[in-house]
């Protein structure tokens, strides 16, 4: 049963990353869901951290300045890490089998962006600032508690009508920083060991593999059909996770 669940954790991990390559980001939003179908969801953020922030790394460096992001969105940047801050120390300290539902709740909103037709236009055009330090917090919040922050990120972020490598390189940079964050929180709280530190090193060298594969073919593939599998997928899962959180 181990043996089958480490080649289940060597294939979410490489799916990840080869999703994270064709589209810029959304490794964890891959990952955390298929992780939590056999792991409580603190164990499988824990095992993403590492993965998700290399390949962010890789993609905010690709085409962007670490400098140049920071200058322009450092109001966002620092909300995030303050959302990541409360939202990790809430994952860690008190942990709930309930946390699950965030998860599904987040999913179920990147699934239905479009149906709901969530718009922050107004709110950013009469208070940006303070639409991008609400967004941020509980983006950050929202990251640290389960794992997903990028529904939460791409309701701002598209109002900043941003080109797609700039768009990316924001993304990631937020990402960076609340994987930071976690990883900071959950050393602090021991989470790591010689047994589990050097299985998540492991997925790293996987994740990087993935992200390879997938960035090298992503002008070759129909991404949009790869995201309508994909979807599909979230679907079951988040309906998965709110039956196993009250019924399993």
């Amino acid at each position: 049963m181990e043996n089958d669940f480490f080649i289940f954790e060597i294939l979410i991990v490489l799916l990840a990353g080869f999703f994270h390559g064709i589209v810029g980001f959304g490794f964890p939003m891959i990952a955390t869901p298929l992780f939590v179908l056999f792991l409580d969801l603190k164990q499988a953020v824990l095992y993403t951290l590492f993965p998700t922030l290399v390949t962010n790394v890789v993609s905010l460096k690709k085409a962007n300045s670490f400098s140049d992001i920071w200058q322009r969105f450092w109001l966002l940047i620092l909300s995030v890490m303050i959302g990541s801050i409360v939202g990790t120390y809430l994952l860690v300290a008190y942990y709930s089998h309930y946390y699950k539902l965030i998860l599904a709740g987040v999913m179920l909103l990147y699934l239905n962006k479009e149906r709901l037709h969530l718009s922050l236009t107004r709110a950013v055009a009469e208070q940006k600032n303070m639409t991008t330090i609400i967004m941020g917090v509980l983006s950050g919040l929202v990251g640290g508690m389960a794992n997903i922050m990028s529904p939460v990120l791409i309701m701002l972020i598209l109002e900043f009508k941003l080109d797609k490598k700039r768009a990316i390189g924001v993304m990631s940079f937020c990402f960076i920083a609340n994987k930071t964050l976690q990883i900071l929180i959950f050393g602090y709280h021991g989470s790591f060991n010689m047994e589990n530190s050097a299985l998540i090193m492991l997925f790293v060298f996987i994740s990087l593999i993935g992200f390879w594969i997938g960035n090298k073919i992503h002008e070759r593939i129909d991404e949009k059909l790869y995201t309508a599998i994909l979807n599909k997928i979230l679907w079951v899962i988040s309906f998965y996770l709110i039956y196993s959180t009250f019924y399993m």
